[in-house]
């Protein structure tokens, strides 16, 4: 009977230290979430992407509290709240490792160095293969393959953990930018070939652009009511024009397709001359986008620089389509039936431009 009872004692003191173990990590998430700032982050994005650096900051943590439990614990919390990458978190832990044998005996410790030095030197060549292995074993995509609208990195549970959320929340909105120019490029493709053969794809792309729309406005507002620190709160305060003009990049693309669809209903299509100009325009959109995404994910200013360049090539390339455009037609080179979808088209092209360099703009604000 007291053997029972010792060992139902155990079984409990081992619940409960458990139990303590979890609500005290719960504790330091939560008080991290809070506390994390934008400085914060950069210190460890400059000094974590060094990997001995990253060592050494493990191992003097270690022998300063003597505990690489602890320290480990911390590591992990700060990856879950976004403030340090995986591969800046597996250094730190190899130095942890190394920090344990600060200890009083002597012979033991210096074993223990040895050891845990030479499996440090071993591992640490192999820590981009060995994140990319743990990527690859526990995969981080979209929670939600489907057809039917849906948000991609984003869940309820989330507004849990508002700092994660808000990084999530940028990555739907990447996601959402690059959805919004795939459909873009579509339209061109269907209104240059008259080939309609993606529609399906460009319909399905609309029906998740709107949904983007109305649900990560609303995400974003209810993101609104936790406690975040100052960056946070202007970047979701930007989020809301980010994702309207996105939305409208889509609206755009939509009228290109009708363009198309009017020229088959007439059987009439551009000459090569406007084929070739708007094969110019997609080309410069594309580069536009690529400097946007640029700017919006690594806060890059020089990128705004670029984009504005581009944007300026855009205008003056659509005064040229409209000037030659009106030539053409002059010259009988040009059918007048697809005049008004050719100047349309120019002008629809150069909205996308200026809704994309509003979005690059968002980061001036968030300086």
């Amino acid at each position: 009977m007291v053997n029972v009872i010792s060992i139902l004692t155990a079984l409990l003191t081992l619940t409960a230290g458990i139990g303590v173990f979890l609500v005290a990590c719960t504790m330091m998430s939560s008080n991290l979430e809070s506390a994390a700032s934008r400085r914060l982050k950069q210190l460890f994005s400059h000094t974590g992407n060094n990997k001995l650096v990253g060592v050494g900051i493990g191992t003097l943590g270690t022998a300063a509290i003597q505990s690489s439990g602890a320290v480990t614990v911390m590591v992990i919390g700060f990856v879950n709240v976004g403030i340090m990458s995986l591969t800046q978190a597996a250094t730190i832990i190899y130095g942890a490792n190394i920090g344990t044998t600060v200890t009083p005996q002597l012979q033991l410790a210096m074993f223990h160095t040895v050891f845990n030095v030479t499996t440090m030197l071993v591992a640490l060549p192999l820590t981009n293969a060995l994140v990319n292995l743990a990527c690859r074993i526990i995969k981080d995509q979209p929670a939600q393959q489907s057809d039917e609208p849906h948000l991609y990195f984003l869940d309820p549970q989330m507004l849990r953990t508002p700092v994660v959320a808000i990084r999530q929340l940028k990555e739907e909105i990447e996601n959402m930018a690059n959805m919004a120019i795939e459909n873009y490029q579509r339209a061109i493709r269907d209104v240059t070939t008259l080939d309609d053969s993606e529609r399906d794809e460009f319909n399905r792309t609309e029906r998740q652009l709107n949904y983007l729309n109305r649900e990560l406005v609303h995400y974003a507002l209810l993101l609104s009511n936790s406690q975040l620190s100052e960056f946070d709160h202007q970047y979701l305060v930007s989020t809301i024009r980010t994702v309207s003009d996105l939305e409208r990049i889509g609206d755009y693309a939509k009228n290109i397709v009708e363009y198309a669809d009017s020229l088959r209903q007439q059987e009439v299509r551009f000459s090569d001359y406007a084929l070739n100009e708007i094969d110019q325009m997609n080309t410069l959109i594309a580069r536009l986008h690529e400097a946007t995404m640029q700017a919006y994910h690594k806060m890059d200013m020089s990128a705004i620089g670029r984009a504005n360049q581009i944007e300026d090539e855009i205008d003056r390339l659509t005064d040229e389509m409209e000037r030659n455009h009106i030539q053409r037609l002059s010259l009988g080179i040009c059918k007048p039936q697809a005049g008004t979808e050719y100047i349309s088209l120019a002008q629809n092209s150069e909205r996308v431009a200026d809704h994309l360099i509003n979005v690059a703009k968002t980061i001036r604000d968030l300086q």
